[in-house]
């Protein structure tokens, strides 16, 4: 499942670009397109059945910001306490280790934990999309980050990150998927 949504992400960022040159204004006009981008479309198969879905399309930019205020700018910040604010009671959080948490009280205990860990946090969003699984009935928030952090003692760090957000049906995030690659030197 996993593979699927980062293929969706990739695809849709790549989708997303326009590399056409700017275009200049000139006396003759264009009549505006009536087929929406959906209607041009085609179905494509795919060679492999996804698991969890197939069936995408943009979501909500609301969930978008309210995820990167609060998972990122409050992070970079140190203002864990306005996790209250986004976050599910019932959120499930896992992460690249496998590590489990459950529950805000948790997650919010052991995030504050870590953050202390670092005197200055400063953090990049490569790219950010919000989703809706049409068939799932469901609202995602896909988020492709890089952490630059200073620790206690100045050592700096770098790390990718790659986050999957579920929103539930209060507009809460009730589950994370965090998957990290570090860029240190070793």
């Amino acid at each position: 499942m996993k593979k699927y949504i980062l293929v969706f992400a990739v695809a849709s960022c790549i989708m997303a670009c326009n590399s056409e040159a700017p275009k200049t204004e000139t006396a003759t006009t264009v009549a505006p397109a009536t087929e929406t981008v959906a209607a041009v479309k085609a179905e494509v198969p795919l060679p492999m059945t996804p698991s969890y879905s197939n069936s995408f399309e943009l979501g909500k930019p609301e969930y978008a910001a309210m995820i990167v205020q609060g998972s990122w700018k409050d992070w970079d910040d140190n203002k864990l306490d306005n996790m209250t604010n986004w976050l599910a009671d019932t959120v499930v959080a896992i992460g690249s280790d496998m590590t489990t948490l459950r529950g805000l009280g948790n997650m919010m205990k052991k995030w504050k934990e870590d953050r202390a860990k670092y005197s200055e946090v400063l953090d990049t969003i490569n790219a950010v999309i919000p989703i809706y699984a049409k068939d799932k009935n469901e609202h995602w928030v896909m988020v492709w980050a890089t952490s630059h952090s200073t620790d206690l003692k100045g050592k700096k760090d770098t790390a990718a990150y790659m986050e999957s957000w579920r929103i539930n049906k209060d507009g809460k995030a009730d589950l994370l998927l965090q998957f990290d690659r570090a860029k240190r030197k070793k």
